[in-house]
């Protein structure tokens, strides 16, 4: 069987009208044969078991917002766009569970959990319009990370295309429904290169009532993170706390000087009895204009710079700051999460590595989570991993190499 054979046996599978051009799914400036938006997740698993069969290799997408994360596809002939997911299954607000179709964009369900005073607590770069597949897919976490849970931990269960055509279930929609293995979690962070997708439940949260932003300058780095891990520790309502090196201070709009950034959350008379103790304890601390906490999520998840991101502890975010900053990144870092972000337009593989081997020593870690496809191809993105498990997930759930293949451990 010919290669385009093999590839028309696709599109004799879902209707003619959710087939799209290839035009507009490059990756990596490497355009699929064929491309998909199926607005049914029995097409999805369609589409996987016919190529599963047919030996071609299939890439699913949804927001497109994280396509330089990762190793670069070894192969890619089928574009699958899940946009077309969109619907609210279900949505119980006495009980604050969501249940979502994968391509719907954060936008739209904070907007609905909005209307009824909750949202989904988490805050994944670069901003509302990653989709909710994709923000599973990834693990990508925010400033808020430490302070509230993580996607995973407020993940209930999911519905997932498999390449053998089947729809996995894992879970539940409500809590006290949620038994049996946590399959879902497989595939938080996998990037799809286990199954796909298509349904995803989660806890969600009130919104808070009163919120507030408050930014704190400094002479050094060093005075910085002093003062941060004393407010850390100081039981505040903290959503965030980051640490800014003077370049991150500028890239969101304000002065460019070391910089403590901290956002409240709470009930507003924790906020202000909050911010009083920041103010007491720094009475330069002064509510920034514009939107610093956006400008931070955009920076992280540029698509054409390079970023990195090392996770260290907590006590070592300000020395991790400094060190991204010494390799020519705009740095910046978030304490609660011990991560630390760099970003830079001129990235090379040398400054990766030496990177790495810094959160190493300190028993910590570096994931590339952008880049060239240049960089991508000789730094691994993600470093010494359990190779030999995912390998063997990998054989179990896609034997065949059907899903993203290559991206997203070497080898794989």
């Amino acid at each position: 069987m010919t290669s385009n054979t093999r590839l028309d046996t696709l599109r004799h599978v879902v209707p003619a009208d959710v087939e799209r051009s290839p035009s507009g799914f490059g990756i990596d400036t490497v355009e699929p044969a064929l491309a998909f938006s199926p607005d049914d997740r029995l097409e999805v698993a369609a589409l996987l078991r016919a190529a599963d069969e047919a030996g071609v290799v299939v890439v699913p997408q949804g927001g497109r917002t994280a396509l330089s994360l990762g190793r670069p596809l070894q192969r890619y002939d089928v574009a699958l766009e899940t946009r077309g997911l969109q619907r609210i299954v279900e949505y119980v607000p006495d009980d604050l569970t969501l249940t979502v179709e994968a391509g719907i964009h954060l936008e739209a369900l904070q907007q609905t959990l909005g209307e009824h005073g909750q949202y989904l607590p988490i805050d994944p770069p670069p901003d509302d319009h990653v989709s909710i597949g994709g923000l599973l897919a990834t693990a990508r976490s925010g400033a808020w990370r430490g302070h509230l849970p993580a996607a995973r931990d407020l993940l209930l269960g999911a519905v997932v295309a498999m390449p053998s055509g089947e729809l996995a279930k894992s879970g539940g929609r409500v809590v006290k429904n949620v038994t049996g293995y946590d399959m879902h979690r497989l595939h938080t962070g996998a990037l799809g290169a286990f199954g796909v997708i298509v349904e995803a439940s989660f806890k969600v949260a009130p919104l808070p009532a009163a919120t507030r932003t408050l930014a704190v300058r400094v002479d050094t780095l060093i005075e910085a993170g002093a003062l941060a891990l004393r407010l850390w520790n100081a039981g505040l309502a903290m959503r965030a706390l980051s640490v800014l090196a003077p370049e991150a201070a500028e890239r969101v709009g304000m002065e460019p000087s070391p910089t403590v950034l901290i956002e409240l959350a709470g009930l507003e008379v924790s906020v202000d009895r909050s911010t009083q103790i920041i103010r007491e304890a720094s009475p330069g601390a002064e509510e920034p204009a514009g939107a610093p906490w956006e400008r931070l999520r955009r920076l992280h998840g540029d698509r054409v710079a390079a970023v990195v991101r090392l996770g260290v502890p907590s006590s070592l975010v300000t020395e991790t700051v400094e060190a991204v900053r010494a390799a020519g990144c705009v740095a910046w870092g978030h304490v609660a999460s011990g991560a630390v972000l760099g970003h830079a337009t001129d990235l090379d593989a040398t400054a990766v590595t030496r990177l790495r081997a810094f959160a190493s020593e300190r028993g910590g870690f570096l994931q590339l989570e952008a880049g060239s496809k240049a960089l991508r191809s000789v730094v691994d993105p993600f470093g010494p991993g359990e190779v030999d498990l995912v390998r063997s997930l990998k054989a179990r759930f896609d034997a065949r190499g059907t899903l993203n293949r290559g991206r997203w451990m070497e080898g794989v």
